[in-house]
């Protein structure tokens, strides 16, 4: 039977296969430890220990497998040569390294320039602008803003013009002279003042009760004689002191008589008070300085405020 034959043959082929395959033994891999010793198998290489900090390094760390020497005679000569590294110092290892702070570069200084020129004008001290000398200024404070202007005439002696308003309820023009009785140099001088006014009010004074005059203490016609002091510090652009004392006339032409039954006022009534001023003008440059001043009026008369306070700051400077 041919078919019958052709199946037999491929079974009897892979039967005898698998036991040729069962009859071959297992045999496994005992662990590490319990390998037997072969002196012919390669053996692990001893640990090398580290070197220490700053200590020369030992050959086993440098060297590589494979290393081969440097060629030595005539083979040498076309090899490029290194340059020669200076021996390390070994350096304690208890002590800490030094930490040098990198130098910074120096700039060459500028040359010096010319020193600044001192500033010598002044409008509310007792010092002269000089002959054709021209110094200005405006302030603005309580209780009035003022406008002023100096013009020197001889070599201690200028000519003044202002005008002060109280915010448009009152406009003051004046004009007046200041003399440099004594000069100290740059330091310190002493002069003597007198300014003279007419004032414009806005309202008359039977509809005024607590209005301009009881507020700037002006009345129509005013005069005001005084001394002024200036006291300047050290240094060219050092801030210049001022004292301003003066003694204030003031001649009304439209008095009220306030008291019942007291008949009718005089044409002209005159009253007086002493308005003091301190402060100071600060150089900013050569001609040109701020100021600031503080004082008060103390006044005489019974309709006005015994005393009054003022303060300005303002700008002065030369033309």
């Amino acid at each position: 039977m041919p078919s019958v034959r052709f199946l037999l043959v491929p079974l009897a082929l892979t039967l005898g296969h698998a036991t040729s395959w069962a009859q071959v033994p297992v045999v496994r891999t005992p662990p590490p430890e319990k390998r037997p010793w072969d002196p012919s198998a390669p053996q692990p290489s001893e640990q090398v220990p580290a070197p220490s900090r700053n200590d020369a390094p030992d050959a086993a760390w440098t060297g590589f497998p494979g290393a081969t020497s440097a060629p030595t005679g005539p083979d040498a000569a076309p090899l490029p040569r290194l340059p020669e590294v200076p021996p390390l110092v070994p350096v304690p290892d208890d002590e800490e390294p030094v930490s040098v702070a990198p130098s910074t570069p120096r700039l060459p200084e500028p040359p010096p320039g010319p020193p600044p020129v001192p500033n010598r004008v002044s409008l509310l001290g007792a010092r002269s602008v000089g002959p054709g000398g021209v110094a200005v200024g405006l302030s603005l404070g309580f209780p009035v803003v003022s406008a002023r202007a100096a013009l020197g005439v001889l070599p201690r002696v200028d000519v003044l013009a202002g005008f002060d308003t109280l915010y448009g309820m009152m406009n003051e023009p004046r004009l007046g002279l200041r003399w440099t009785a004594l000069d100290g140099g740059p330091r310190w001088s002493l002069g003597v003042v007198v300014e003279g006014s007419h004032a414009f009010f806005l309202r008359s004074a039977s509809m005024e009760d607590r209005g301009a005059r009881y507020l700037s203490g002006r009345r129509n016609w005013n005069v005001m004689p005084g001394l002024v002091g200036t006291f300047q510090m050290r240094g060219p652009r050092a801030p210049r002191l001022f004292a301003d004392v003066r003694y204030h006339v003031a001649l009304d032409t439209e008095p009220i008589q306030r008291t019942p039954l007291g008949g009718l006022p005089p044409d002209l009534v005159s009253s007086g008070s002493v308005p003091v001023r301190l402060g100071a003008e600060v150089p900013l440059s050569e001609k040109t300085s701020y100021s600031v001043s503080l004082g008060g009026d103390f006044r005489g008369r019974s309709e006005d405020a015994t005393f009054m306070p003022v303060v300005s700051i303002g700008i002065v400077t030369g033309l």
